[in-house]
């Protein structure tokens, strides 16, 4: 019976192989934490959450993950810190934890993370502040009554809304390889649908669970139109 069972385990335990890979993950942190216990997650609307528990303490932990999750945005909490750290995952990802607040932590060893990081100060960051700065207006002026004044703000924000996708669409544009720019082609589909994102895409990115979600809607949008 076992001699039997082997072929059959033998080609799950290959078929396993050939879909995961050995993910590599140092984390940086006070020998007072060995020992201490952080959750490595992803948090994405249509996804099953993908959770990794690493243990602190160790010069580096491998994990066993699909191999088509990464390069992507991940979450990294730690027991009993403040603060949560949203970062760009690929293999070989270093953080050195900063243990006042974990959204602190430096991020090396990514490139894509690099990429994100240049996404977020250039574009996103900015016209969040400039969004924030028009809830705020708007808010005074419809405390005062002024209806002129309110949907200037309001028009403000719609405005600062189109620029940012403008803005997102053109770094996409400019970065056809970045895993950076398939996350954000992702989360903004229905409002750059029609650009020829995904077409401008490089190849080199098709293995990633994210692009083909995206060509499974392209087609589905394509099939309906």
């Amino acid at each position: 019976m076992l001699k039997s069972l082997l072929p059959f385990l033998f080609i799950v335990a290959a078929q396993l192989a050939s879909f995961s890979q050995n993910v590599k993950i140092s984390i940086v942190s006070p020998r007072v934490l060995n020992d201490r216990r952080a959750i490595l997650l992803t948090r994405e609307k249509g996804f099953a959450a993908v959770v990794h528990s690493i243990q602190l303490g160790f010069d580096t932990t491998h994990l066993k993950m699909d191999k088509n999750l990464l390069p992507d945005l991940y979450q990294l909490q730690v027991s009993q810190l403040k603060g949560s750290l949203t970062f760009f995952f690929e293999s070989g990802t270093v953080i050195r934890l900063d243990t006042g607040n974990v959204s602190k932590s430096i991020v090396t060893n990514s490139r894509s993370n690099s990429e994100w990081q240049h996404f977020n100060d250039s574009i996103q960051k900015p016209s969040d502040l400039r969004a924030s700065k028009w809830v705020v207006e708007e808010a005074r002026a419809r405390k005062k009554n002024q209806q002129d004044s309110t949907r200037y703000w309001l028009e403000k924000q719609r405005t600062e809304r189109e620029e940012l996708l403008a803005e997102t669409a053109a770094f996409i544009r400019r970065n056809p390889h970045s895993y950076v720019s398939l996350y954000l082609l992702k989360i903004n589909w229905y409002a750059l649908k029609n650009l020829g994102l995904f077409e401008l895409l490089d190849n080199s990115l098709s293995t990633h669970r994210n692009y083909a979600l995206l060509r499974a809607k392209k087609q589905e949008y394509s099939g309906a139109r």
